[in-house]
């Protein structure tokens, strides 16, 4: 399974948004990045970085 740049910043969204739901100090600033986390992800979907991913093992890039 190949997670791309668009899954991690999706995942990284949902997970300042339930830090967010329970943060009563600093509610606001967790939920600004939750958005720019969203934002971010259908932005890197939008300029082709969405499918990218990190466990890619290409032949290319195999020493042999």
């Amino acid at each position: 399974m190949a997670i791309g740049l668009r899954a991690i910043l999706l995942i990284a969204a949902v997970v300042c948004f339930i830090i967010a739901i329970f943060s009563t100090i600093h509610y606001p600033d967790w939920l600004a990045i939750g958005l720019a986390c969203t934002a971010g992800a259908f932005l890197a979907e939008s300029l082709g970085w969405g499918d990218r991913s990190w466990n890619d093992m290409s032949s290319s890039r195999r020493s042999t």
